[in-house]
């Protein structure tokens, strides 16, 4: 089948014919950043980003990382346009954005990079797809590490999430949506349990209990009346860097346990890792979870990003298939009426020219 398949390819290419791409593979094939850290360049020089954020606005969807001095938008998942932007004010930090908090909030899109001082602006624009921002607030004086905010527009109300740390809890507050500021009334959200959850546990094999593992990566979704609080554990250098949720019908408290953790988990294959990520929904109704990727050939830190599909089952319980994810998968586009939960890889021998 093969033979046939690469015949009917170089005969494409003969007669000038150009088939519709309708798959996409892992890691996403976007332009990343060349040694962000160049003290990370000792052991060889490398691309990476990782703590992926992807909203849709204004039908388009918006990617931004870590460390690369711009974010990416796209209409189709596929086709990835690069906007150069550098969000810090001065020389202050090594990075630029860090882990950056990404919002849409009525017809302005949003963005905040991590600080645990009051030293970084809220950024926003109605026009992202161009260098087009402005400051909303110069000083967000609830610093935030690892930051997520999340619009209740059936509320209209903002929150912001945040914590990265082998100590501290992932916290959460409100955000007056007239002053982007917060009143200072914090709540702890999700504290990890390694002792009751193995996947949680620190080292390569989740077997290293000497050091404690790492919560970051908050990220929120609504979905029929539910606040899903999504968190990365237990560290980024890890195979089994993973993405864990808990559930409640309040937005700063009551959150229980999703028991299928880890949610987004992909321990083997080229492109391992699926931690701190977010959710998101594209212009088909589909859901979409991209998350970091760990692929170290040259430095533990060097990673990508992924995009695994998505979405809730008929009991409301959140999912994501990582299955194939290395290899063709549907667009959304081509993914209609495709049952998410059991994946969306493409075999060689059904591809649709």
């Amino acid at each position: 089948m093969q033979k046939y398949l690469l015949s009917f390819m170089f005969l494409l290419g003969i007669f000038g014919l150009k088939a519709q791409q309708k798959t996409f593979c892992n890691p996403i094939n976007i332009d990343y950043g060349y040694t962000p850290f160049e003290v990370f360049s000792k052991q060889g020089k490398h691309r990476a980003t990782a703590d992926p954020v992807i909203v849709n606005f204004k039908n388009k969807l918006f990617l931004f990382s870590t460390n690369q001095e711009g974010y990416w938008y796209s209409d189709d998942m596929l086709d990835w346009k690069f906007v150069k932007r550098k969000f810090l004010r001065d020389n202050k930090y090594i990075h630029d954005l860090n882990a950056p908090a990404v919002w849409a909030m009525k017809d302005t899109l949003y963005v905040f990079g991590s600080t645990w001082e009051q030293d970084f602006p809220i950024w926003k624009s109605t026009n992202p797809t161009k260098d087009d921002w402005k400051i909303a607030v110069d000083t967000l004086k609830v610093g935030a590490w690892d930051p997520a905010f999340h619009y209740d527009e059936d509320k209209n109300k903002l929150y912001l999430y945040w914590g990265s740390s082998n100590e501290w809890p992932l916290l959460g507050t409100e955000v007056k949506v007239n002053t982007l500021q917060s009143e200072g009334f914090v709540k702890p959200i999700v504290r990890l349990k390694p002792e009751d959850h193995g996947w949680e546990r620190f080292g390569e094999y989740n077997d290293n209990v000497f050091l404690q593992p790492f919560v970051e990566g908050a990220w929120m979704t609504k979905h029929n009346g539910k606040y899903y609080m999504q968190y990365g554990a237990p560290a980024t250098e890890f195979s089994g860097y993973s993405d864990g949720v808990y559930v409640s019908d309040k937005p700063l408290e009551g959150f229980e346990y999703q028991q299928h953790n880890p949610f987004s988990y992909k321990p083997g294959g080229f492109a391992r890792g699926a931690g701190h990520g977010a959710t998101f929904e594209d212009n088909y109704k589909n859901w979409w979870h991209i998350s970091t990727i760990f692929i170290s050939t040259k430095n533990n830190f060097e990673r990508r990003l992924g995009i695994w599909p998505a979405g809730f089952d008929k009991d409301d319980v959140m999912y994501c298939n990582t299955a194939y994810g290395d290899y063709p998968t549907y667009l959304p586009q081509y993914a209609q009426g495709k049952d998410f939960s059991k994946g969306l890889f493409c075999r060689l021998d059904v591809v649709e020219l």
